[in-house]
């Protein structure tokens, strides 16, 4: 006798492990963002933290100081102040930031002249403001590091003046100036200052013993 052939049928997945595959691929991403939103380090970067008065003055010099030399370079490159060489000639404004760009050996002069002058008005500004705006260590560690940047390049230039080779344009030494050096140290020790510590720390509350009334 012939057994019977079996036929063995394949499972079919059921409909409910399905659903549940199914509603795990699709509720990973509310979960995400909501984890995302719970995270504790989100209310500590977009607080806003009031500052000190020594902070304050941080904030306001290195600011106004970033925010005069963008306009001094925008509006009017003031040769005797900015560059040091009297007898040279060169355009006003971006334009002739551009050619000071280019004595320096930067590759595309007017963009770089142009985006240095926005970064030092714009973030130089954000330095001031960032004091009363919410996430204040965002905000303070976006504005300073890239003027930490603009000035670590700036000490660059002044390094080479002390050793000796000068920046010359146009037949010209340019920036051999003794105030450079100092003023960008301490507008560069500002800005680590900033990034190292972007806002005020805490102050936990003092608990003051108050004596116990007799009788």
């Amino acid at each position: 006798m012939n057994s019977p052939m079996r036929q063995t049928n394949p499972v079919a997945p059921s409909s409910s492990s399905s659903s549940r595959a199914g509603g795990s691929r699709q509720g990973w991403r509310p979960r995400l963002v909501r984890t995302l939103a719970e995270h504790p380090k989100r209310d500590y970067w977009l607080e806003r933290v009031p500052e000190t008065p020594g902070r304050y003055q941080v904030r306001g010099v290195t600011g106004v100081i970033f925010i005069l030399f963008g306009l001094m370079k925008s509006f009017d490159f003031t040769l005797p102040i900015l560059v040091g060489a009297p007898g040279l000639h060169v355009h006003t404004g971006v334009e002739g930031f551009a050619q000071l760009i280019a004595g320096l050996g930067i590759p595309f002069p007017l963009f770089n002249a142009a985006m240095v002058i926005t970064m030092e008005i714009v973030l130089g500004l954000g330095l001031i403001l960032g004091a009363w705006m919410p996430a204040t260590r965002l905000i303070t560690r976006l504005c300073a590091l890239p003027l930490a940047v603009d000035m670590m390049m700036a000490l660059l230039v002044g390094i080479r003046q002390v050793q000796g080779n000068p920046v010359v344009l146009g037949g010209f030494p340019i920036m051999n100036q003794f105030w450079r050096l100092p003023l960008e140290l301490g507008l560069l020790a500002g800005m680590v200052y900033l990034l190292w510590r972007p806002a005020a720390r805490a102050v936990a509350p003092r608990l003051v013993p108050v004596p116990a009334r007799e009788g």
